[in-house]
């Protein structure tokens, strides 16, 4: 009875691990057919699920060419963006999870009212603004938009996670001295890093991927994010599948090696609070 037990527990399990392995290629196989079109000459193209007869590495020269500006200017949109509109979603937070304020769920709905609002909605204000501040078409101007449409969502995801800090910990602060401001940044903030790592990694790709606002904000190579610049590989009608596949890979790549460096810490900010 128990070898067959057994039996049935490892047919499961291997049933198990096949269909994780079947859904794990059909995810990634958009990429690896990108991945194999841009290993090839231009005259095998056509051929598009035969495997390239050489490696054709120009074609990732060409496309580095065309969007390597767009990647370094993605850098330097990202990585501040991030900062800001995670740390302005832990200010918002703080006060809707620890603090009891007056009126405090009517202005937690009202943040998270902003994250029903369509992009498209505010196209044309938002642009007159940019452009009325002087920060149209600068990467200062990126990071304000970035930060203030990330505004609810951060609120939102921070504030769920606080929320599981017990407020014991609040009041024994405030008996050991500790006032609000102490107890923020030297007490919320560190014991909630894996929640701030999660959604850190939740707004590189989010602000990473954008494109929408990249066409709205910046006109130029000089300010263009790398979602820009690949799209403009692609605007007209003659397309070089090989560069355009090599640029899609080069844009993705420091998303997919952040993403696996800071995995664990993701998954423990999206499955635990800081309390558990």
């Amino acid at each position: 009875m128990s070898a067959r037990r057994l039996s049935r527990r490892s047919i499961l399990r291997a049933a198990r691990y096949a269909l994780l392995i079947a859904l794990a290629i059909a995810f990634l196989m958009p990429l690896l057919v990108a991945l194999n079109a841009s290993l090839k000459p231009p005259s095998e193209i056509s051929a598009s699920m035969s495997l390239p007869s050489q490696l054709y590495l120009d074609n990732y020269v060409e496309g580095w060419e065309r969007i390597g500006r767009g990647v370094l200017n993605s850098f330097m949109i990202t990585v501040p963006a991030v900062v800001l509109s995670v740390f302005v979603g832990c200010l918002a937070a703080y006060p809707l999870s620890q603090l009891k304020i007056p009126g405090g769920r009517a202005v937690y709905m009202i943040l998270l009212a902003g994250m029903l609002v369509p992009y498209q909605a505010v196209q044309i204000p938002l642009f007159l603004i940019m452009r009325n501040l002087g920060l149209y078409n600068t990467i200062p101007g990126m990071w304000l938009v970035h930060t203030a449409y990330a505004i609810p969502f951060c609120t939102f995801f921070m504030r769920n996670f606080f929320i599981t800090v017990p407020r014991s910990m609040f009041e024994a602060a405030q008996l050991d001295g500790c006032g609000p401001a102490g107890y923020f940044f030297k007490i919320l903030l560190p014991a909630s890093i894996s929640g701030i790592a999660a959604l850190s990694i939740v707004q590189s790709r989010s602000i990473w991927n954008d494109l929408f606002f990249g066409l709205t904000i910046t006109n130029n190579v000089r300010t263009n994010p790398a979602p820009v610049a690949l799209y403009s590989m692609i605007g007209g009608m003659d397309v070089d599948e090989g560069p355009v596949m090599a640029a899609t890979i080069i844009s993705i790549l420091p998303m997919m090696i952040a993403f696996l460096l800071f995995q664990k810490a993701f998954t423990r900010g999206l499955l635990g609070g800081s309390s558990k």
